[in-house]
């Protein structure tokens, strides 16, 4: 194909994506206006197929549709501000190259309390939480959900933050996360272990261990990323893409 075909291929299908998410929100001037401002051109790939285009636009819905639920309040400052462009186009950006579908809703809370409701202090601040989302798989979410729900039961039963707690419950958690997101249980522990890197899981030190690794916690970071994204039990609808 000549380069000036490829490019006015290339072209038609961006304008496409973009035409086809607009004909979804005809009557949303909000979120049309957001749409708007999307630079197509810069997001997505030069070499990109029908198939592929056809899936932009569901991701770009899933976004949008979420980011709707929101309260969206946009004034003309908000708008013409460099922290609320970086914000956006930087979730967006990340929601498109995110198969799961509840994750890229996930990017849309991000956004929309994040940001736009001032939950977190500044742009630095959101671009930390934006960075460790967009690192943790949707397993891995759904792994520190499981924990989570873990320590919320053993905190209604001992309010004390120990190791021993953690040991009452740990291989049931261990055996949990295996059952539910169909994983082997001899991979569990060290994907658990690996969730350190994003300071939202921390193992006890100096702690019991056998060949399954010992108990570790969800942290503070952890807890309020949790908040941002307003994670529910029924986030974890997409398990099922992991048979």
């Amino acid at each position: 194909m000549e380069k000036k075909e490829l490019a006015q291929s290339d072209k038609f299908v961006k304008n496409n994506v973009k035409m086809s998410i607009l004909e979804e929100y005809k009557n949303n001037t909000v979120v049309r206006g957001l749409i708007q401002l999307v630079p197509f051109g810069g997001l997505i790939d030069t070499m990109v197929t029908t198939s592929y285009q056809n899936i932009l636009v569901d991701r770009s819905i899933a976004f949008f549709e979420e980011l709707n639920k929101g309260n969206l309040m946009l004034t003309p400052e908000v708008i013409e501000s460099e922290d609320f462009l970086h914000a956006y186009f930087s979730t967006y950006k990340a929601a498109l190259y995110t198969r799961q579908r509840q994750k890229i809703r996930f990017f849309s809370r991000l956004l929309c309390n994040g940001h736009l409701e001032q939950k977190v202090r500044d742009i630095n601040e959101y671009d930390d939480y934006l960075k460790i989302l967009d690192e943790l798989s949707y397993r891995e979410i759904c792994i520190l959900h499981i924990l989570y729900e873990f320590e919320q039961s053993a905190e209604r039963v001992e309010s004390q933050f120990s190791m021993q707690k953690y040991l009452n419950f740990w291989n049931e958690f261990l055996e949990r996360v295996s059952t539910d997101l169909y994983i082997d249980s001899g991979e569990v522990p060290g994907l658990i272990n690996r969730l350190s890197r994003t300071g939202c899981y921390s193992e006890f030190a100096g702690g019991y261990m056998d060949h399954r690794g010992g108990p570790g916690h969800t942290t503070g970071l952890y807890q309020k990323l949790v908040e941002l994204i307003q994670m529910k039990k029924q986030d974890l609808s997409d398990i099922k893409n992991f048979k």
